[in-house]
């Protein structure tokens, strides 16, 4: 479906090189609405002033540009499960795994989907008040400077940070923190 904007000139328009596609009868009082199908381009030597509603300031994100974003939020993309024998992230949809009752012995699985070289993910485990036993899928690559958990502490969570390394089709575990 297109995106309608409404357009209101200061003048007709009419550039010759300007493609407007939609309603455009009537005469022109500065107040027209206009529904276009896709952008407003000219490049003739008529000038004209638009305000779009409903159109971002600034400059528009491309899918392929490389730009620096500023005052922008990356909201994470959540995934939960109370508790698991089995747990599996998926890492095409979620940047951070929560597991918020743990009430079992846990193995995490290697998450679903294709990751990205680089791709962050964040586990965070939390018991039900009995501290459970990890274990951990192959994917899964700890360093000798850190071990990945193999127990939860009771009652508390712990984040653990991985990333994902393409060469070596690993998640790196790079970060822990416990006890909150």
């Amino acid at each position: 479906m297109a995106t309608r904007y409404k357009i209101r000139t200061s003048r007709d328009i009419t550039d010759a090189a300007l493609t407007v596609l939609g309603n455009t009868s009537g005469t022109n009082t500065g107040d027209q609405t206009i529904t276009l199908t896709g952008d407003v381009t000219g490049s003739g030597t008529g000038s004209f002033i638009t305000t779009l509603t409903g159109k971002p300031t600034g400059a528009i994100v491309g899918t392929s540009d490389t730009q620096i974003l500023t005052n922008k939020r990356f909201t994470a993309r959540i995934g939960t499960e109370t508790s698991s024998a089995t747990s599996t992230p998926t890492a095409d949809t979620v940047d951070q795994w929560n597991v918020t009752a743990l009430a079992a012995a846990d193995t995490v699985a290697a998450p679903s989907g294709t990751p990205t070289d680089g791709q962050m993910l964040i586990l965070r485990i939390k018991d039900n008040g009995t501290a459970r036993t990890l274990t951990w899928n192959a994917i899964y690559r700890a360093s000798s400077d850190l071990a990945l958990p193999t127990t939860t502490v009771i009652s508390k969570t712990m984040y653990l940070g991985f990333v994902y390394n393409v060469a070596d089709s690993k998640w790196d575990f790079l970060a822990f923190l416990n006890n909150f």
